[in-house]
């Protein structure tokens, strides 16, 4: 078991924080709550708490793969970096189910929101590790992306990672995962209900 701590009287202007969550490894936990409570500053707390090795993380912010390069030279660059814990036949998967394999050709500038966040999801993904955070990994995805995008994640809690989300919309993932509403109170962000999709 993991226990995600933070006490903070000075975690954001108008809140403090003062909660702990407890994840079993290969667990699946959605943090849901309010617009600018603090869920994105919680999960990098969180996520520098878990070595670099050991982690994937998947944030709101444009990436640094985003320049202005054919989607086929990253492609390439993926393939023959012998980088750590890449995961070949992970990326292909990925690669091939959202697409991306069609659009090869395409300058990375030049791709929708959607295609950008499938592109995203699908370089961090890749990497076998054994904890992923990711911050509304869904935005911008469409209804069939987002699908896609389900059926991965779940994937990957089957195979025993431990995944860490943030979501204001969660219909779309998987039966079986943690909800945990997070919350202000009297100034102090708190845990919240908690329930099983």
């Amino acid at each position: 078991m993991k226990i995600f701590e933070l006490r903070d009287p000075l975690f954001l202007p108008h809140c403090s924080c003062d909660l702990q969550i407890s994840v079993n490894l290969g667990d699946s936990v959605v943090l849901i709550g309010e617009n600018g409570i603090g869920k994105t500053t919680l999960l990098r707390h969180f996520y520098q708490s878990v070595s670099l090795a050991s982690r994937v993380v998947v944030e709101q912010k444009a990436s640094e793969y985003f320049f202005d390069r054919k989607l086929i030279t990253l492609k390439n660059f993926f393939l023959t970096a012998n980088l750590p814990d890449f995961n070949r036949e992970y990326f292909f998967s990925l690669w091939h189910d959202f697409e991306l394999d069609k659009k090869e050709q395409r300058l990375i500038s030049h791709l929708s929101g959607g295609e950008s966040q499938a592109l995203k999801l699908c370089l961090a993904l890749c990497k076998d590790c054994a904890f992923y955070f990711l911050d509304e990994p869904s935005q911008f995805l469409d209804a069939d992306r987002k699908i896609i995008l389900a059926n991965h994640l779940e994937a990957l809690r089957r195979r025993g990672k431990t995944l860490i989300v943030i979501e204001h919309n969660f219909g779309w993932l998987p039966q079986g995962w943690k909800v945990q509403e997070l919350m202000v109170k009297d100034d102090v962000l708190i845990r919240g209900n908690e329930w099983i999709i």
